[in-house]
């Protein structure tokens, strides 16, 4: 059983993983920001206006958007994206600190051809992060929008650290299946979820 069980959630996470790839793909494109891709996702039309970029809170994704963007997309170019590791991205191998996520939007933007300037949005820890792009790049930035934004990554440093599990932990549980397994108990997937709201 100590083999058998482990086993069995290895392979049900593969085929659950692979499913989850064919019902739900990317909305975006996945663009090269060096060793890994970062999913992007842009609607609207430019018409001269500003580009607004869109930075989700911690454990967010481009679906934490999903009503704003075709709001905001009737009158602008919009992007959203999720962070490495997230969502749709890939995983990058550099810790994930507010100045890594600006390097990474950086490296997108550029990477994706979306020109500037930009209106930079950003919820919760995006706020944080978006405040960094601007004192880094100012003049890229237009303006900014802060939906509930910590004030500074060290607002946000103690309760991210508190919420995070070992990711020794968190890597044994996912390859086995164990962190999926509930919303397979409920009968809902994050994806079903995200896809109701649509």
């Amino acid at each position: 059983m100590v083999v058998v069980l482990p086993l069995a959630g290895v392979i049900y996470q593969f085929v659950a993983t692979k499913i989850d790839e064919y019902r739900y793909p990317a909305r975006g494109e996945m663009v090269d920001v060096g060793d890994y891709s970062l999913h992007l996702y842009c609607t609207g039309k430019g018409g001269g206006a500003p580009t607004v970029v869109m930075d989700s809170g911690l454990g967010g994704t481009v679906l934490d958007w999903q009503l704003i963007q075709p709001e905001v997309a009737e009158f602008a170019r919009v992007c959203t994206y999720d962070r490495a590791g997230m969502g749709w991205s890939e995983r990058g191998a550099q810790p994930r600190t507010s100045q890594q996520f600006v390097e990474e939007l950086h490296a997108l933007l550029s990477n994706a051809g979306v020109e500037g300037p930009y209106v930079l949005i950003g919820h919760s820890l995006g706020g944080v992060n978006v405040q960094l792009y601007a004192s880094h790049y100012p003049d890229e930035v237009a303006g900014m929008v802060l939906v509930d934004s910590a004030l500074s990554a060290l607002d946000v440093l103690p309760l991210t650290e508190s919420l995070q599990p070992s990711p020794v932990s968190m890597k044994i549980l996912a390859t086995i299946g164990l962190t999926r397994l509930p919303y397979t108990l409920w009968g809902e997937t994050p994806g079903n979820t995200s896809r109701n709201l649509e």
